[in-house]
C-alpha cells in the first residue's frame, strides 16, 4: 500500500496544502491502494515540504514528480485529451500552481482579514502560550517569499487585476467541457480544482474569494470537481 505524507484537512478542503490534495486526487484518479499519514514535520521531509509519497522505489517529494511516477506505472492521468488537449490543460495547471496559487498564498497569510480568521485554525495544535511566536515566525518567512517573488509587491487593485486574469482564463477554458479538455477530471483538474476550491474556502472574504464567487462558470466548475475527486476523501474512515 502506498502512503501519502500530508497536512490534515482543513478550512473545508482534503488538506491544507492543495499541493497535497492534488496528490490525493491523482491517486484517487488512479484507482491505487494508499493510505495518508499526517504530519507537520517538513524538516523529515526530503525537499523540506508536503507532499511526499512514499512507494517501493523510494520517496517522491513533490506532486508532479508523483505524476510522473503514476504514468510510468501505466496510468493515464489525461484520459480522453488528444496530444492538444493534454498540451493546453498543462498550461492551466501551470498558470493555477505557479501564479494564481500566489494569491490564494497571500490571502491566507498576508492579507489582514484573512490571517486573523487563518491563523487562529492552522495553528490551533501549537501551545498557547507559543502560538502567537510560532504564527508569527512563519507568517514573516511567508510575507518574505512573496515579496521576494513580487506578488505582494503591489497594491490590492493591482494584484486583483492579475489575478482576475488568471480566473478569467481560466473560465473561458472551461467553456464546453465538464472539465478541462474533457468530460472527465484529469491531471490538472486535481491541481486546478484544489486551488480554486482553496480561494473559495477563503475564511475571509477577500477581492480574490469574491471574484470567483462572481464567475457562474468556475463555481459550476468547483461544484463538478468536488463531486468527482473530493466526495471520496472527505467521507469518514
Amino acid at each position: 500500500m502506498l502512503t501519502l505524507l500530508t497536512f490534515p484537512a482543513s478550512l473545508g478542503e482534503p488538506s491544507l496544502s492543495p499541493f497535497c490534495t492534488k496528490a490525493m486526487c491523482l491517486l484517487q484518479m488512479a484507482g491505487l491502494d494508499w493510505k495518508p499519514e499526517l504530519t507537520f514535520d517538513l524538516a523529515a521531509m526530503p525537499l523540506g515540504k508536503l507532499p511526499v509519497l512514499k512507494t517501493d522505489d523510494g520517496l517522491i517529494p513533490d506532486s508532479n514528480l508523483m505524476a510522473d511516477w503514476l504514468e510510468a506505472q501505466g496510468i493515464d492521468l489525461y484520459p480522453g485529451r488528444d496530444a492538444e488537449g493534454r498540451a493546453k490543460a498543462h498550461l492551466a495547471l501551470r498558470l493555477a500552481e505557479e501564479h494564481l496559487r500566489l494569491g490564494l498564498v497571500h490571502d491566507r497569510w498576508v492579507d489582514e482579514a484573512g490571517w486573523q480568521a487563518f491563523m487562529p485554525i492552522v495553528f490551533s495544535g501549537v501551545p498557547e502560550e507559543k502560538r502567537e511566536t510560532v504564527a508569527q515566525g512563519a507568517r514573516d518567512a511567508v510575507r518574505a517569499g512573496l515579496h521576494w517573488q513580487g506578488i505582494a509587491r503591489f497594491s490590492d487593485a493591482d494584484r486583483q487585476a492579475y489575478l482576475s486574469t488568471d480566473l478569467a482564463a481560466l473560465s473561458a477554458l472551461g467553456e464546453g467541457h465538464r472539465f478541462l479538455f474533457g468530460e472527465t477530471p484529469c491531471l490538472a483538474d486535481a491541481s486546478v480544482l484544489a486551488i480554486l476550491s482553496g480561494i473559495d474556502h477563503l475564511p475571509a472574504d477577500t477581492r480574490l474569494r469574491r471574484a470567483l464567487r462572481e464567475d457562474r462558470r468556475l463555481m459550476d466548475y468547483i461544484e463538478r470537481g468536488r463531486a468527482a475527486l473530493y466526495a471520496p476523501l472527505m467521507q469518514p474512515a
